[in-house]
């Protein structure tokens, strides 16, 4: 959810020492926490790649949208949450055995075959969850290999765990030289690369070990390489979390199917360390004059996402329902009649009970329709509202009319000021 107009609330920790600063991350979690359900929205800390900003740890909270913009992989059975870019699984078992080598690699031709789906399909049939598939990027301006199970597809920001300040993808005409062939016939089989020493690594997610025994490019135009080993034939610098995380995999603390939602994202902390007060020079000095780089953290609310968020969640077919601490009003008067003196008497006096008993009020004393106004107090949504017309007046009675309901209660006027005072106070304490 994107706006033209975007308000954010930063605040920063400093800490003498990591367990304080760790002291600091999870209370400011749990005041995130705490401010969300105040104002009445729904919003899921998930664990989330820290990007640019660096350090520890990090989670955003994630409001469930259909419209969102991010992924939320979770689960309900417990309570594991994380963003798409830093979701894992159990798919791989912990006491995975690696297979024994089921033959001699062996080449064989592949004229025209470079995809994943063209060596799946006949006469090669060759399931892509069988075949490795290697990419090469650029890391701080040196090529590195990551090799993945054909079925899988790379979490790009899952690289930042190598430690490059900046990867990128290699061009074809990076790639050649290194490899000895152009995309769709690489493979990081020992003894098949033209320049291996010109890598910063070949990098291996840990899913290829459910391969064993598989199928890779020959690192020559037109061949691909059958039996190949991961222990054997590989030359794997290291294995690692790369590949993106599919709905349906075991959850990596329950083992039960991972589900995953669509999110806005309405904040996000992180546990910074000493990345920047080192750059800096932020430090302190302790009890026995030492300096020491602060320990930091960094915690942020999109104020205005927020607001969309909550109307994304609180709304109906006839416009908002503000959440009471949410509302930029709880309380609207609408006047029917305001021409006639004891009607806006009455507002005023209804009003002042209104906020005394801590609501802020808006009195709707139009020239309109009671329709006009009935229809835009829907569409405004505030929380509650009170009807003062003349035929009510003659009656003795106000109306009384909660925006999430459709009941409507008539209320006396002896006992108006009273009813609408306790109703603000009840509804305060309820949000």
């Amino acid at each position: 959810m994107r706006a033209r107009e975007f308000v954010m609330m930063d605040a920063y920790s400093f800490d003498a020492n990591d367990e304080a600063s760790v002291k600091s991350y999870f209370a400011m979690k749990t005041a995130y926490e705490k401010f969300f359900q105040r104002v009445g929205v729904t919003a899921i800390a998930v664990e989330a790649d820290t990007g640019v900003m660096g350090g520890s740890y990090s989670h955003e909270f994630m409001v469930p949208a259909e419209i969102g913009d991010d992924d939320v992989i979770y689960c309900e059975a417990s309570g594991y949450a994380a963003n798409r870019e830093k979701a894992t699984s159990a798919l791989v078992p912990k006491d995975l055995a690696d297979a024994a080598p089921a033959g001699a690699v062996e080449k064989f031709a592949t004229p025209g075959v470079v995809t994943i789906a063209a060596l799946e399909a006949a006469p090669y049939s060759v399931p892509a969850d069988r075949q490795y598939k290697t990419l090469v990027f650029i890391g701080d301006g040196k090529p590195f290999l990551v090799i993945l199970r054909g079925s899988d597809e790379l979490e790009e920001a899952k690289l930042g765990s190598l430690g490059f300040g900046l990867t990128r993808p290699a061009t074809p005409e990076e790639i050649e030289p290194v490899m000895g062939a152009k995309p769709g016939s690489l493979g990081a089989v020992k003894g098949t690369l033209k320049q291996p020493d010109a890598l910063a690594g070949i990098f291996a997610d840990q899913a290829i070990r459910l391969i064993g025994n598989g199928v890779t490019g020959a690192n020559e135009d037109g061949f691909h390489v059958r039996n190949v080993n991961v222990t054997r034939d590989l030359a794997i610098t290291r294995f690692g979390d790369f590949r993106r995380v599919r709905p349906g995999e075991p959850c990596p603390k329950s083992g039960q199917p991972l589900q995953s939602r669509r999110g806005i994202e309405v904040g996000h902390i992180f546990k910074l360390g000493t990345k920047y007060s080192e750059k800096f020079n932020a430090v302190y000095t302790d009890d026995q004059k030492q300096s020491h780089p602060m320990v930091m953290g960094c915690y942020g609310i999109g104020i205005s996402r927020t607001l969309q968020a909550v109307i994304e969640q609180s709304h109906d077919a006839d416009g908002i329902v503000w959440p009471w601490h949410a509302a930029p009003f709880q309380v609207l008067i609408c006047v029917l009649d305001p021409q006639l003196p004891e009607a806006m008497d009455l507002a005023k006096k209804l009003a002042a009970a209104a906020e005394q008993a801590g609501a802020e009020v808006l009195v709707d004393d139009r020239a309109e329709r009671p329709g006009v106004k009935f229809k835009d107090a829907d569409l405004i949504g505030i929380p509650l509202r009170l009807t003062i017309g003349g035929k009510g007046l003659k009656e003795g009675i106000i109306e009384l009319k909660w925006r999430a309901q459709k009941d409507v209660a008539k209320v006396p006027l002896a006992e108006a000021e009273a009813r609408i005072a306790a109703a603000v106070q009840e509804a305060a304490a309820k949000a």
